[in-house]
């Protein structure tokens, strides 16, 4: 496929997006700009590197956000059970 986006521009947003979200990985912020880039492109807007770069913010911004607390509380279940009824859902070897 041709890429119709300039290569400096997309590495220079990663950069600077990577060094702000720093959490995630170099490939997931490079993604996430390209995919940007692709889409704003593909609505048939401008692409400008700045909103390119504000877009795909916001989006890394909500993939920070989203993930679940590291003390999730665990629902306590005999081992063997099914979620939904308590009962064994296959019988235990003899």
């Amino acid at each position: 496929m041709l890429q119709t986006f300039p290569v400096q521009d997309l590495r220079q947003i990663s950069a600077r997006l990577h060094d702000e979200f720093s959490g995630l990985s170099p490939r997931c912020v490079e993604r996430c700009v390209s995919d940007t880039w692709n889409c704003v492109e593909h609505l048939g807007i401008t692409v400008t590197p700045h909103l390119v770069e504000r877009v795909a913010r916001e989006h890394l911004e909500a993939m920070v956000n989203s993930v679940p607390p590291s003390t999730v509380r665990k629902s306590v279940r005999r081992p063997g059970t099914t979620l939904f009824t308590g009962h064994r859902a296959v019988p235990e070897p003899r």
